[in-house]
């Protein structure tokens, strides 16, 4: 017979790998950033953020993120209102950065490695870009808990 804690302990595991347990860790740890939404998505590595920043500024950013993660780019269109960016690091893995102006003072940013790319990888290219973002003082809007008072 099986004992229950056992089974307890089964059904974690299977949540743990379908759901992914560190979806509410990076959630929490990259809506730190000064303003904007983060989350993860379904399966494989996808990332995605809605930043309060405009669309020029964070493409700049998503620039320099990979050029400090010494990603080689292979791709590169930067439209009015969309770019796409593909980088590949030196293991041949593919990342995908897409930037689409929503708004006048908002971004998506969305970043892609694959199903099966590494996801420890898209999570730190998205931390540096919105990183980036803050370093060069671009975000239109700050949240605090001053603000609310």
């Amino acid at each position: 017979m099986i004992r229950p804690i056992f089974l307890i302990a089964a059904a974690c595991l299977l949540l743990t790998s379908i759901a992914g347990c560190t979806t509410a860790t990076l959630i929490s740890g990259m809506s730190a950033a000064p303003s904007g939404v983060s989350a993860t998505s379904g399966f494989g590595s996808k990332v995605q953020s809605y930043q309060i920043v405009h669309y020029d500024d964070a493409v700049k950013a998503a620039l320099e993120a990979a050029e400090t993660l010494a990603l080689e780019i292979t791709r590169k269109d930067i439209r009015e209102n969309r770019a796409e960016l593909r980088y590949i690091d030196e293991k041949q893995k593919v990342i995908d950065i897409l930037l689409e102006r929503r708004t006048a003072t908002t971004t998506f940013i969305q970043v892609d490695a694959g199903i099966f790319g590494p996801k420890g990888m898209t999570r730190l290219v998205l931390l540096q870009i919105l990183d980036k973002i803050g370093e060069a003082g671009a975000y239109l809007e700050e949240w605090s808990s001053e603000k609310s008072e």
